[in-house]
């Protein structure tokens, strides 16, 4: 049978018309094809809560979301140095400054507050009552993050020196990679205390809390979200960006020790 170029052109409008543009689709997207994986860079000690709630934003969302928790210092440097990650929360302001300054933020808001607390071993027997007692002989090695960069460390040495105690234990210091590896120590008696967070010690039956550090001592605790670069112009970095302030999200984290922060901080001018 003849086929006439009439007839050619007529079934290429049909195919066109009732192709991806027509149903609203992106005709450049692959069928089947999932949405790009979110990569979520956190402070360690947020591991938890944070692995709860992207379970759920997962779940609900069918949009696959990436974690990887260390120090936030350690993560704001593989930022700088080309990383792709969407979102990072931070355990201070600092790190969120320093990205802020390296013209690599679009968004950012205060999420969550913390506090610190002395940590010592379940079974132990060493008296501890306030940061002072911590210069006793039984406590021979003192568990904190890294003091140069990690924020549970900076925050440590911060209290430590308005009491005057800082240099004086200084010899007892063992520096951790970052607030999860001291409660480590602590845990496994390398070490007969430790400075972490509430949130960290609430999560381990092997240490239990020997004392607060108040506030007073460390200032607010802040943890700022932050929505990266890289993950300005995805819808689904976005979406998660706002969920983690959604009160679904904010259960989690109350659940898991955190206080909620409202405060939203405009996005900051970008800074060559």
């Amino acid at each position: 049978m003849e086929i006439s170029a009439r007839n050619i052109i007529f079934a290429v409008s049909i195919v066109l018309a009732w192709g991806p543009a027509s149903r609203g689709e992106d005709p450049t997207r692959q069928p089947g094809a999932a949405a790009r994986p979110i990569l979520i860079f956190a402070a360690a000690s947020t591991t938890n809560a944070l692995n709860e709630i992207k379970a759920q934003f997962s779940k609900d969302t069918g949009i696959a979301v990436q974690t990887n928790y260390a120090a936030s210092s350690t993560l704001a440097q593989q930022v700088i140095h080309g990383a792709d990650a969407d979102l990072f929360i931070s355990a201070d302001t600092k790190w969120a400054d320093f990205l802020a300054k390296k013209n690599q933020i679009v968004q950012q808001q205060d999420l969550l507050g913390n506090r610190l607390v002395i940590v010592v071993p379940a079974d132990s027997k060493v008296d501890v009552t306030k940061p002072e007692d911590l210069l006793a002989s039984g406590i021979e090695h003192l568990a904190v993050g890294e003091p140069k960069s990690v924020p549970a460390g900076i925050y440590a040495e911060q209290a430590l020196t308005k009491l005057g105690i800082w240099e004086k234990l200084k010899g007892k210091i063992v520096a951790a990679e970052d607030v999860r590896h001291a409660l480590t120590y602590v845990e496994t008696g390398s070490a007969e205390a430790g400075i972490v967070y509430a949130t960290d010690a609430a999560i381990s039956k092997k240490v239990k809390v020997a004392a607060e550090i108040p506030e007073k001592l460390t200032g607010p605790v802040r943890y700022p979200l932050v929505l990266l670069k890289h993950g300005g112009d995805s819808e689904s970095a976005q979406s998660f960006y706002r969920y983690l302030s959604s009160p679904a999200a904010t259960k989690v984290f109350e659940k898991h020790g955190f206080t909620i922060l409202s405060k939203v901080k405009a996005a900051p001018e970008n800074t060559k």
